[in-house]
C-alpha cells in the first residue's frame, strides 16, 4: 500500500501548485493591480479547497474516481469519469508543451522539441515506475530548494537596487473592474488545480491532517505567487511583465551584487525543469490511476507508458507553437479548466449532501 506522510503531502502539493506559476506574471491584465488579483484568488482558492477536503473526508479510503463511481453509480459515473481524464490529459499535455518550449527558449534553442519533450516524458515515467512515494520524496528534497532560489534571487534583486515600489501604484488606479474581469483565471490556475489530489489524499497516512494541510498549502504557495508579482511589477514594470516570455528569467538576469554574482539565470531555468517536471508527473500518475480503477484488469506500468506517448504525440501535434500554446489559455479557463476544476467537484458534494439527507429520512 502507498502512504504518504502529513510532510509529503505538503511538499508535492506545494511543488505542484508553485510548479509554474512563478514563471508567468499571473493576474497581470490587471496591470499593477495584479497582486491584488492573487489575493483575492487566494481567498476563493481557500473556499474551493474547503470542497475538494470535503468530499475526501466523506470518502477518506478513495480516490476521485471511487468518489464519483459511488456518487453518481455507474451509467453517470463512468462517463463522468472519462471526461475528468480528458481534462487531466488536456493540462499535462499543456505542461509537456509549455515546459518543452521553455527549456527551448532558455537553453537548447537548437534542439528540436521532440528531443526535449521526450527526455521529460520518460524522466517522469522512469520515476512513477518506482512509485508515488519516491516523487514524494523527491519534492521533500526539491520544495526548499526551489523556495530558498526564489526568495533568494527577490532579496539579491532589492539589494541590486531594481526594485521600485512606486510602480505598484496608483492603487486601483483603473478601478476594480480589471481586478475582478481578471479574477476567474487564478481561480482556476493555480489554486481549482489542486483538485487533481482528490487522486492521492486517500493514501495519506493521517485523514485527519488532509484539510489543514491543503489549506497550508494553498495560503503559502499564494502568498509566495503574490509576492513574486509584486516582484515582477516592481522590477519589470506592468507593461513589460505582461509581454516578457518567462518574467523569472528576466528578473533573475537583472541580478548583479558587485560583478560577483550575476548571470544566475541558468540556476533558474533549473528551477523552471524541476517545477515542470513534478507538475505534469502529478498529472500523468493521476491518469494511469484513473483507468487502473476504473478499468481494474490493466496493468498500471502498461498504461503509463502508453499514455506517457500518447502525452507526446498530442503535446506537439496539436499545438504548432508556443504563441498558439498562450492564446489558448483563455479557453483554458473560461470554458474548460473551469467546469472539471471548479464545477465538478461542487455539484458532487452537493448531490452527495443531498442523497445522504435523503436516507436519513
Amino acid at each position: 500500500m502507498i502512504r504518504l506522510s502529513k510532510h509529503q503531502l505538503f511538499t508535492l502539493m506545494f511543488v505542484f501548485e508553485v510548479g509554474s506559476t512563478t514563471i508567468f506574471a499571473l493576474g497581470i491584465d490587471a496591470k499593477q493591480d495584479a497582486w491584488i488579483v492573487i489575493l483575492l484568488a487566494l481567498l476563493i482558492g481557500l473556499g474551493f479547497t474547503w470542497i475538494y477536503t470535503e468530499l475526501q473526508n466523506a470518502f477518506p479510503d478513495k480516490n476521485y474516481v471511487e468518489m464519483i463511481i459511488i456518487i453518481l453509480g455507474k451509467k453517470l459515473g463512468v462517463p463522468f469519469v472519462l471526461l475528468n481524464l480528458l481534462g487531466y490529459f488536456w493540462h499535462c499535455a499543456r505542461n509537456l508543451r509549455e515546459f518543452g518550449e521553455l527549456i527551448i527558449i532558455t537553453t537548447l534553442p537548437k534542439t528540436s522539441i521532440w528531443i526535449v519533450s521526450f527526455i521529460f516524458v520518460l524522466v517522469s515515467i522512469y520515476t512513477l515506475l518506482k512509485g508515488v512515494e519516491v516523487l514524494a520524496r523527491a519534492s521533500e528534497i526539491i520544495m526548499p530548494i526551489i523556495l530558498l532560489f526564489i526568495i533568494s534571487v527577490y532579496i539579491l534583486l532589492y539589494i541590486s537596487g531594481n526594485v521600485d515600489f512606486t510602480r505598484l501604484t496608483p492603487v486601483l488606479g483603473n478601478g476594480i473592474k480589471p481586478v475582478l474581469k481578471t479574477l476567474p483565471q487564478i481561480v482556476v490556475f493555480p489554486f481549482g488545480e489542486l483538485f487533481v489530489f482528490l487522486m492521492y489524499w486517500n493514501y495519506a497516512n493521517e485523514k485527519n491532517i488532509i484539510r489543514k494541510t491543503a489549506m497550508k498549502t494553498v495560503l503559502w504557495s499564494g502568498i509566495l505567487l503574490c509576492f513574486s508579482l509584486i516582484i515582477y511589477i516592481t522590477v519589470l514594470g506592468d507593461k513589460y511583465s505582461a509581454i516578457a516570455t518567462i518574467p523569472l528569467i528576466e528578473v533573475i538576469r537583472l541580478v548583479n551584487i558587485g560583478d560577483i554574482i550575476t548571470n544566475i539565470d541558468s540556476i533558474g531555468v533549473i528551477i523552471i525543469f524541476l517545477g515542470g517536471f513534478f507538475k505534469m508527473s502529478i498529472y500523468l500518475n493521476a491518469i494511469a490511476l484513473s483507468l487502473t480503477t476504473l478499468f481494474k484488469n490493466i496493468n498500471y506500468k502498461i498504461i503509463l507508458i502508453l499514455v506517457g506517448a500518447c502525452l507526446l504525440w498530442f503535446s506537439i501535434i496539436f499545438e504548432p507553437s508556443y504563441a498558439f500554446h498562450q492564446w489558448m489559455f483563455p479557453f483554458d479557463v473560461h470554458y474548460f479548466g473551469i467546469v472539471y476544476t471548479n464545477i465538478a467537484p461542487l455539484l458532487l458534494l452537493m448531490i452527495y449532501i443531498l442523497k445522504k439527507k435523503r436516507t436519513q429520512l
